[in-house]
């Protein structure tokens, strides 16, 4: 891949920092917009090969300037999903920080625009299959993945809309939040365990990202393993790889309880497939949920 001009949003959280991490390591450009540079240089350990601009995202200003001259956009910007409980304000906080800032970024995106998304999009599907070709479904999630997009593809250039599922990272995310109940063995399934949670290595992240910049890519994709998995399955292959039972349920009820309207996020069922992916001919680093967790935790814990 030939060296690109690259500007990101949303690098300084747990999939941004990965992400810029492997552009850095193909030696491209780089350009990160930040609400608070002198966090963001800590963050990086003061890498001399990144440029950073101090601006808001959700606002124009200047950067949008230095954005529509880079090669690539790489749009990652956006309050945590499951960071705190969807009160009003937050959910309108989430809303913002997506809807705004991808608006903004999508005004001035000349060459290509690669936005984040997330499976979200299609609501509680049960067991239906689901490709790229399915619509988007009810409630506030669904909603706001949608329009998320939209306005990603309002941009003048190539777009490619990558829907997340959950991204395997021991340095933070869902599976980060798990570790510690299932090393004590008090791990299980949530609700039913029977929904499906769409789910990909972070690795693989990164190297779609790559792809998408190298190949021709364009519209949504499935940014999920071929591997569909159960919540059920997921907790007993966890279980597995750490040698702990993982027969703890929780209730639907009491994570509602807990987390508010967010619950849906683990308490629906996507079976995503990543047809798109499969079709354009990638190869996946961890194709399946035990290759995965092997590599993350196999070497660190007993």
């Amino acid at each position: 891949m030939q060296r690109m001009r690259i500007f990101v949003t949303g690098a300084t959280g747990l999939v941004g920092t990965r992400i810029v991490q492997s552009l850095l390591q193909e030696q491209h450009e780089l350009i990160i917009l930040t609400r608070n540079a002198a966090r963001a240089c800590n963050h990086f350990k003061n890498n001399a090969a990144l440029k950073i601009i101090e601006d808001d995202v959700t606002k124009t200003g200047d950067w949008q300037t230095i954005a529509g001259e880079c090669d690539v956009i790489v749009h990652l910007a956006g309050a945590g999903i499951m960071d705190k409980r969807w009160t009003k304000s937050y959910k309108k906080l989430l809303w913002s920080s997506r809807i705004d800032s991808t608006h903004h970024v999508a005004q001035i995106a000349n060459n290509l625009l690669i936005c984040a998304s997330a499976t979200g999009l299609y609501g509680d599907c049960g067991d239906q299959q689901l490709t790229e070709e399915n619509p988007a479904g009810n409630g506030f999630l669904s909603d706001l993945c949608n329009e998320w997009e939209s306005e990603a593809c309002s941009a003048n250039c190539r777009v490619v809309c990558l829907r997340f599922g959950i991204i395997l990272d021991i340095e933070g995310g869902a599976l980060a939040k798990m570790l510690p109940l299932f090393k004590i063995g008090m791990g299980g399934p949530i609700g039913s365990g029977r929904q499906y949670w769409p789910w990909i290595a972070w690795q693989d992240v990164c190297q779609i990202v790559h792809q998408a910049i190298a190949q021709d890519w364009t519209g949504a994709i499935n940014a999920v393993a071929p591997e569909q998995v159960t919540c059920k399955e997921f907790a007993k292959t966890l279980g597995g790889v750490l040698r702990r039972p993982s027969i703890m349920k929780v209730p639907s009820f009491a994570l509602r309880l807990l987390v508010g309207e967010g619950s849906c996020v683990l308490t629906g069922s996507q079976r995503v497939t990543p047809s798109m992916l499969i079709q354009n001919g990638y190869q996946f680093q961890y194709p399946t949920l035990r290759e995965s967790l092997d590599e993350l935790l196999g070497s660190d814990y007993p």
